[in-house]
């Protein structure tokens, strides 16, 4: 082979490493610029996500309590209302019952 074709080779060759070259350092550049402004958004967008979950998750256990505290309420209130002598009381007054005394009755057998 004569010189000159031997310095087209090496000269083909080298400008066939240098565009790999180039070539896979703009990949690399592009990736690095993808993860670069990619992954910074993610972040915000998940860290909003998480934000809002707990929002919701307080929201969630504030109604709880406040149901927690109507339950007792109610119980109370049931506990006030179902007590002998106010159930007494309403009987003889507002619905005119007697209170009655108790009788013994005797069955007599032969």
């Amino acid at each position: 082979m004569t010189s000159r074709k031997r310095q087209k080779k090496v000269q083909k060759q080298s400008r066939q490493s240098v565009s790999a070259f180039v070539g896979s350092w703009s990949f690399l550049l592009s990736l690095a610029f993808l993860i670069l402004t990619v992954w910074p958004l993610m972040h915000l967008f998940l860290m909003n996500e998480i934000k809002e979950a707990q929002y919701r998750i307080d929201a969630i256990r504030n109604n709880i309590t406040r149901i927690q505290q109507s339950i007792i309420e109610i119980d109370s209130e049931i506990a006030r209302l179902s007590r002998a002598d106010r159930i007494k009381q309403i009987a003889v007054h507002k619905l005119g019952m007697v209170d009655s005394q108790p009788t013994v009755d005797v069955i007599e057998v032969e």
